[in-house]
């Protein structure tokens, strides 16, 4: 059976409680994925059920872990909880092929960098984020995409 409880909680996850530069701007995971999902869709208009399923729900896992910093996220242990949490909210959800998961790691990677450029522009001169801007355009580039930022 769905817990559509847990679902319809897991929207409401905080992003970048734990960012005292971006703590105040009060995103969720609901308009996080949105987002994601409408980014992949102005660059790719013809993206599979499956991709845009996984742009709306990727970082459901968080609401039993929490928003981690992706510096983080490497950390085998809260990867695997995460991911047993997004299972257990979302079962079966449908594989990616390898392109599209590039897609929504990029996707997803352009959504935060935009977002810290709407609310702390000023942020973006340092903590990785040149670093991030760099790979976005590598990888607008290997994914045959244009992006402005």
């Amino acid at each position: 059976m769905t817990d559509i409880q847990s679902q319809f909680r897991a929207s409401f996850v905080r992003r970048w409680h734990t960012n005292p530069d971006l703590a105040q701007t009060v995103d969720t995971l609901a308009g996080h994925g949105g987002r994601v999902a409408r980014i992949i869709i102005k660059l790719w208009p013809d993206a599979s059920k499956a991709l845009l399923h996984w742009a709306l729900v990727h970082d459901d896992g968080e609401s039993v872990v929490g928003d981690v910093p992706s510096t983080t996220k490497g950390a085998t242990v809260i990867h695997e909880q995460e991911r047993a949490a997004l299972d257990r909210i979302w079962p079966g959800l449908p594989e990616l092929t390898p392109d599209e998961y590039e897609r929504l790691r990029f996707a997803d990677r352009l959504d935060a960098y935009m977002w810290v450029k709407h609310h702390a522009p000023h942020v973006l001169i340092g903590d990785g984020w040149p670093e991030c801007r760099r790979w976005l355009f590598a990888q607008a580039e290997a994914l045959g995409v244009a992006v402005t930022l």
